[in-house]
């Protein structure tokens, strides 16, 4: 698979260097140069911690104003995993792009 982007010159520059993605268990993904991009381990305390505040919720008696300073904690905790499940790959992927003209990806059916 390979992509083309039109782009203005003024946006990049123009870099001379290629890369090698390894997407792994133990690291998120290990590029050629032997540099390694760690899980992200601030979606996994989010989700604990969402965790934990529905199960705060589940003991709130239904109606009471707890319960609905709970649903609104609950919520605002559910927008945020779900911010960082989006912005997780962004990033990276981002910066590769910034740095190197082309990139490789080894695709594996584990």
């Amino acid at each position: 698979m390979s992509f083309a982007v039109d782009t203005d010159p003024d946006v990049l520059p123009e870099p001379d260097t290629e890369t090698g993605i390894e997407l792994g268990l133990g690291h998120f993904a290990v590029l050629a140069d032997g540099t390694k991009a760690d899980s992200p381990r601030f979606l996994r305390r989010a989700e604990k911690k969402l965790k934990k505040v529905h199960e705060t919720l589940s003991r709130k008696a239904k109606g009471s104003n707890n319960r609905a300073t709970g649903r609104a904690k609950a919520a605002r905790q559910r927008v945020r995993v779900a911010d960082q499940r989006r912005d997780g790959p962004h990033k990276p992927s981002t910066t590769l792009i910034r740095d190197n003209r082309a990139v490789y990806v080894e695709n594996l059916a584990v």
